[in-house]
């Protein structure tokens, strides 16, 4: 089977994973970098449940998945491109997740559940960069289970198509 290769996520996907016992699968079968912010949001977001526990350090500490620090600058410098439109709707985690794979000469897949990932790769002429949760499981040939529509490739597709329209229009970069 094909390893994915340098996958990154969001706190969205990281989260639902556990949540199906799928992780430990999943990093078997890919290259998962996160970026460090998204690291702390899943292990925050991981509270509200009783029944998942998520410390991806313990994971990184193993050598099972890569945790990296973003500079400053680096974010800074992606986020000024944007407009206040665009600047509204990525949250932190996004923005250094976003920068990460802007600043990088890696070819990484970006899995989220949050319709600004996609839509901002659309803007930025990334767009074949992003990846649903649910073409991830198909694609290591796990059945997802009826999923949340944030998780599917439609969401992604809709989200994506929306960025291109506004890059299109002249909108969404300064």
């Amino acid at each position: 089977m094909r390893r994915f290769q340098f996958l990154l996520l969001d706190a969205g996907p990281i989260i639902k994973l556990f949540e199906l016992d799928l992780w430990d699968s999943l990093i078997e079968k890919c290259d998962v970098t996160i970026s460090r912010i998204v690291a702390n949001e899943a292990k925050y977001a991981s509270q509200e449940y009783e029944d998942i526990s998520i410390d991806l350090e313990a994971y990184e500490e193993q050598g099972r998945i890569r945790i990296l620090e973003v500079e400053t600058s680096v974010v800074k410098t992606f986020y000024d491109k944007l407009d206040a439109v665009y600047k509204d709707i990525v949250h932190d985690g996004e923005k250094e997740t976003l920068a990460l794979l802007c600043d990088s000469p890696e070819n990484w897949s970006v899995c989220a559940a949050d319709k600004a990932v996609f839509r901002v790769l659309g803007l930025l002429g990334k767009a074949a960069r992003g990846i649903s949760l649910e073409e991830i499981l198909t694609a290591l040939g796990q059945s997802p289970s009826t999923l949340e529509p944030q998780y599917t490739k439609k969401y992604r597709d809709t989200w994506t198509r929306i960025g291109q329209a506004d890059f299109i229009q002249g909108q969404g970069l300064v």
